[in-house]
């Protein structure tokens, strides 16, 4: 008998054995009496506290005695048939989907239809008011900003069905009545047809008595575009008695690269109470962005970092609502990563707000157009210096240079600080210059100030104006923090008493000289001011 033949015939036995002792219940590594360790005590609960009992545990609720009644409003078909839908005229017209007496609570929305998240306007109106305390895009008010279709799943907001099946469990009490509408939008899809078929239904509850503590719900769309320079952009503005519970924002970049460096701050009751530390920052996640999904924050789309790119982000304040009792305001700077300062983006910017009051919040403007429905301009927001002479529309007379291939000056685009989003830059190599064709309406005497931007190699430019030295170097080296931010925002150097003729003068640059910090003798012009002193 082979040595494998027997191993087999052994572990066969072995295997029937454990099986046996299985069946007969006899532990394989149970305690005997030649084991020096002794068998652990059998497991016995503690004693409970006296008292009478209360259960901690969240499912424990669905034990316990419902004191409502449950209904659904939906947009089923009365006759029958496949059809259960409504069909909302896109006239822009107000489509009442469901009208419910009160006391009650609406606990479940779910929606779907064939289109963006842009389409339809979602209003709700609590107690017979006339102005709405819920307005808001449909895929906004669900979760997903920007008008995509995308997956979520939140606590308070679902989206499944690659983002057209779209559910929320917000809890939106009332004491009297609830109405809740819909109307389509200006947007490209629904101008190529009459009406939008949408499917719905809206999950009620309905009390025996007034609610005494109610505090209604409330959620608000505001668009921003573009981003003001030097000002934050608002994110959520109310007054009342209440407490924030999250927001939707939306953002569609128009500067390349990362765009929140910006830090968020709350202002409660006109203290201001949070100043975070960056965009993602405030939605939970840290190191820039990327599509992810959880419970009470996450990304839905996140496009990329290029100019025209959507980014939908979350946070839902569940367990930490911020309270408020007279006011409350939430700002986020705007700060692209290539700028050195704060709120130099021109960036579209949008938000749905979510929170809860004791009254119904004063009207605000009705939402009449959505901004992100029209066309997109890329360059909308550029900012001029006043009166500025852009450097990138002159002509160049003449240029020399001993660098490499003794290049001649080149526009470049640089933004965000830069008037008009270009410069005219130029490498001397150490021994060059070049000269422009500045018009000029009036003769006189006049102060010219040159915006020069400045960088790590960059070098001493001295200024000559038909042939004659103006003023000393200006120095345009900059140590900049070595991050992605190789040039820096543009210096004014301002020259005075400098004569100008009527018609063409010549201005030349030239580069002979730097600090002994630089590692270059590179220069380049953002834009020109004259202003006449006579």
């Amino acid at each position: 008998m082979t040595k494998m033949r027997l191993s087999r015939i052994v572990n066969r036995r072995l295997f029937a054995l454990l099986v046996v002792a299985m069946v007969l219940g006899v532990g394989v590594c149970s305690y005997s009496e030649d084991s020096p360790f002794s068998a652990p005590p059998k497991p016995q609960p503690v004693a409970p506290p006296p008292g009478i009992m209360r259960a901690m545990n969240p499912m424990v609720s669905l034990s316990a005695t419902q004191n409502y009644s449950a209904s659904r409003v939906s947009s089923y078909e009365p006759k029958g048939g496949p059809r259960d839908n409504v069909w909302v005229p896109t006239d822009g017209s107000e489509m009442t989907l469901a009208e419910i007496e009160g006391p009650g609570a609406i606990t479940h929305i779910w929606t779907t239809h064939r289109g963006t998240g842009r389409d339809l306007i979602l209003r709700a109106y609590w107690d017979g008011s006339d102005h709405p305390s819920i307005e808001a895009p449909w895929g906004d008010f669900f979760g997903v900003a920007m008008g995509v279709n995308a997956l979520m799943n939140s606590l308070p907001i679902q989206v499944s069905s690659e983002g057209r099946s779209r559910n929320c469990w917000w809890y939106m009490p009332f004491n009297e009545s609830a109405r809740i509408t819909v109307s389509a939008t200006r947007s490209e899809e629904n101008l190529q047809r009459s009406t939008v078929p949408m499917y719905f239904y809206i999950d009620y509850r309905v009390y025996d008595s007034p609610i005494e503590d109610l505090n209604y719900f409330h959620a608000r769309f505001i668009e921003t575009d573009p981003a003001q320079r030097g000002q934050p952009v608002t994110l959520a503005q109310m007054e009342g008695d209440g407490h924030f519970v999250g927001v939707v924002m939306g953002q569609r970049g128009r500067t390349p690269g990362w765009f929140g460096e910006g830090d968020d701050m709350i202002t409660v009751d006109g203290k201001l109470s949070f100043w975070g530390t960056g965009t993602e920052d405030y939605f939970c996640d840290a190191w820039g962005l990327r599509v992810f999904s959880n419970p009470y924050y996450g990304a839905p789309v996140v496009e990329g970092r290029e100019v025209g790119d959507r980014l939908s982000v979350y946070r839902f304040h569940i367990v930490d609502p911020i309270p408020f009792r007279k006011s409350f305001k939430f700002e986020i700077e705007h700060w692209p990563w290539i700028s050195p300062w704060p709120n130099t983006g021109r960036d579209y910017f949008s938000s749905v707000s979510f929170w809860y009051q004791k009254s119904l919040h004063k009207a605000w403007p009705r939402l009449k157009r959505i901004i992100s429905n029209e066309p997109w301009d890329e360059h909308k927001g550029r900012w001029h210096v006043e009166d500025a002479v852009e450097a990138e529309s002159l002509k160049v007379l003449a240029h020399e240079s001993s660098a490499e291939g003794s290049p001649q000056p080149t526009v470049q685009w640089e933004m965000p600080n830069l008037s008009g989003d270009h410069m005219l830059a130029f490498d001397s190599g150490g021994k060059g210059k070049f000269s422009l064709a500045i018009p000029v309406g009036e003769p006189g005497v006049y102060t010219v100030a040159l915006y020069y931007t400045r960088a790590q190699d960059f070098g001493k430019v001295q200024l000559r104006v038909n042939g004659r030295i103006v003023g000393d170097c200006a120095d345009t080296f900059k140590k900049t923090d070595d991050l992605t931010r190789p040039i820096w925002p543009p210096k004014r150097f301002d020259f005075h008493d400098v004569r100008l003729k009527q018609g063409e003068n010549v201005f030349e640059f030239a580069v002979e000289s730097k600090n002994p910090k630089s590692t270059g003798y590179k220069m380049a012009i953002d834009c020109l001011v004259l202003k006449c002193e006579e």
